[in-house]
């Protein structure tokens, strides 16, 4: 059988026909047959750009909270004006056996003067039941006062060593915030109207526009009703202990039993923002 008897085919006539799925070459023009063109797979690009933004915001994320855990170390640590104490030293003898100036500006006849309003307030005050239970005492050191009646008394117990502070995270953060707030010379208003009853203009924005009632119930306690509290004398003008001096030691045993407060020791406003920002050597040098 010779080779022109087996049967034959052209290759275009073999372009037209495809094999299975796959495309066939067309030797002429070397080129593939045309196909569906590809569709662009739009879930893919937005899942991401979703990617993208979770990353993005992330990070921004990590650096607040970052910046955040920095900021409560400072706040934590902070000793450039604060200063703790236990609260024994409170009364007079006990600082004076420890060797240490007292650590709390009592109020005495030297410092504040109330008399011709027929006004007791020496000595230290527990603001027995006051719901934010990291702020215990306060004095009048400073107020002075004269007739006639209604009379304003400034008190500048936002100064050194005239109001405390539990020493601990959640003290430290309100003694924050109070440096933030309100500058050391800024004054508790006093507004008498008689020799037992007073309306308050507070100290910090918080509480801004507000006045709050001071009532007298006995020689020494007054209420404090608008602010749920009474003030109680734990320490005498002597410095001796005052008639409700156990009470409050028993009750600040529950609240820290460390037994320590703690005081602003400054009166630099400066020195009291900058101390959560920055070493003590570089804010004694700025302020």
């Amino acid at each position: 059988v010779g080779f022109s008897s087996r049967p034959t085919c052209s290759f275009r006539h073999l372009s037209t026909v495809g094999v299975g799925s796959m495309p066939i070459v067309d030797p002429e023009g070397q080129r593939l047959l045309e196909t569906e063109p590809t569709k662009k797979d739009e879930s893919s690009f937005d899942k991401g750009k979703c990617l993208t933004c979770l990353k993005v915001g992330g990070a921004i994320t990590g650096v607040v909270v970052l910046l955040l855990l920095l900021l409560l170390l400072r706040i934590s640590t902070a000793e450039c004006a604060i200063e703790g104490f236990d609260n024994d030293l409170l009364l007079l003898k006990n600082a004076k056996e420890a060797g240490v100036p007292e650590p709390f500006d009592r109020g005495t006849e030297k410092n504040m003067d109330l008399d011709d309003l027929d006004t007791d307030l020496k000595g230290v005050w527990w603001m027995d039941g006051n719901p934010l239970t990291v702020e215990q005492l306060v004095s009048f050191a400073s107020a002075k006062g004269k007739k006639p009646f209604p009379s304003s008394v400034p008190v500048y117990n936002n100064m050194a060593r005239r109001w405390t502070w539990t020493d601990n995270i959640a003290g430290r953060i309100v003694m924050a915030y109070y440096a933030v707030d309100a500058k050391p010379d800024s004054p508790l208003v006093f507004n008498f109207t008689n020799k037992t009853s007073a309306r308050i203009i507070p100290v910090g924005g918080v509480n801004s526009g507000k006045t709050f009632g001071f009532q007298k119930i006995s020689d020494n306690e007054w209420d404090r009703p608008d602010a749920n509290y009474v003030l109680r004398r734990i320490v005498n003008a002597d410095g001796t202990a005052g008639p409700f001096w156990k009470k409050f030691k028993d009750w600040y045993k529950v609240i820290a039993p460390n037994g320590r407060m703690l005081v602003w020791r400054s009166d630099s406003d400066c020195l009291r923002k900058c101390q959560y920002f920055a070493p003590c050597f570089l804010c004694d040098a700025i302020c």
